[in-house]
């Protein structure tokens, strides 16, 4: 059972890198149309309301990201430290 933990931690960095570059290709949130009526209207509570939302998106989005990066590089860390010789 041992032998099986480095190459299913190296699988799973794999995975979570592929998951952040997938991430990171499709872009950050963006303001909604939403966010623009109401600029545009005038209606600054609404705005504010709906810009704190934005930023909580992209600030989830990014602590994602890095925890994403940062788990793949703890797997693939792991897993070199679990390989035994035979």
């Amino acid at each position: 059972m041992h032998h099986l933990l480095p190459p299913l931690f190296l699988v799973l960095a794999l995975a979570m890198a592929i998951a952040a570059f997938a991430m990171l290709a499709v872009g950050p949130p963006e303001p909604s149309v939403e966010l623009h009526r109401v600029t545009a209207a005038g209606d600054e509570t609404a705005r504010d309301a709906l810009e704190a939302d934005l930023e909580r998106q992209q600030l989830k989005r990014n602590l994602l990201l890095t925890c994403l990066f940062v788990g793949s590089g703890v797997m693939i860390a792991t897993a070199f430290v679990t390989m035994r010789p035979r």
